[in-house]
């Protein structure tokens, strides 16, 4: 009885996040009342604050969902990470672009603008900074795996490595964010050459030379 109980009330969270991302979608968040979630997902106000204090509580509790599928869908690449660094962080970053792909850019720009916000800014800021590090520490796990086996350059260190190709995906999911109709394809495509020109550099000297 539990476990039907524990899996209901995930339900339950789930649709409620999933009327509200709809919700906030096409209204905005400063449109979408707490009222209105409640009457999308065909529960109660009540229910509503019981799972979630505010409308940015729900917006960021969709956002951790979506890095939990992410990081759980990650895993298959670490597994079999295969013999070339910068081919695994290609399928890693596809891996994270597929998930990301889902949202609704609108919705994209509407996390953006809560994180921006004056008031209420910096503690979306600093849950949103602890969701990338679940994916930072998923990739670094991945380049220490190349790094141990001799497949990085001498004196690289792991962490940074991963900053410097993270940020990189990170520039360009803004882009796509922020300019209206970004080409899907383009985003890929541009992903995949700056991680290879990273890795130009981080591989060693004689490696590089070969791919």
């Amino acid at each position: 009885m539990t476990g039907l109980r524990d899996r209901k009330k995930r339900e339950l969270r789930l649709r409620i996040i999933q009327a509200a991302a709809r919700l906030i979608t096409d209204k905005g968040l400063d449109a979408t009342t707490m009222e209105d979630v409640a009457a999308a997902a065909d529960v109660s106000v009540g229910t509503v604050y019981n799972y979630f204090g505010s409308k940015k509580a729900l917006l960021l509790a969709g956002v951790a969902e979506d890095t939990e599928r992410m990081v759980a869908a990650g895993t298959s690449v670490l597994s079999r990470p295969g013999p070339d660094p910068a081919g695994a962080v290609k399928r890693l970053t596809s891996v994270y672009l597929d998930d990301f792909l889902t949202w609704d850019p609108r919705l994209l720009r509407e996390v953006l603008s809560a994180a921006f916000q004056r008031f209420g800014g910096e503690e979306i800021t600093m849950e949103l900074a602890a969701m990338d590090q679940r994916l930072i520490e998923q990739m670094m796990e991945l380049l220490a795996h190349f790094h141990a086996k001799g497949e990085l350059r001498r004196g690289v260190e792991v962490y940074d490595a991963t900053l410097l190709i993270f940020s990189v995906f990170v520039l360009q999911l803004f882009m796509f964010i922020s300019i209206e109709g970004f080409p899907v394809a383009d985003l890929k495509r541009q992903v995949d050459r700056q991680i290879e020109l990273a890795f130009a550099g981080l591989c060693e000297v004689e490696k590089a030379k070969r791919q």
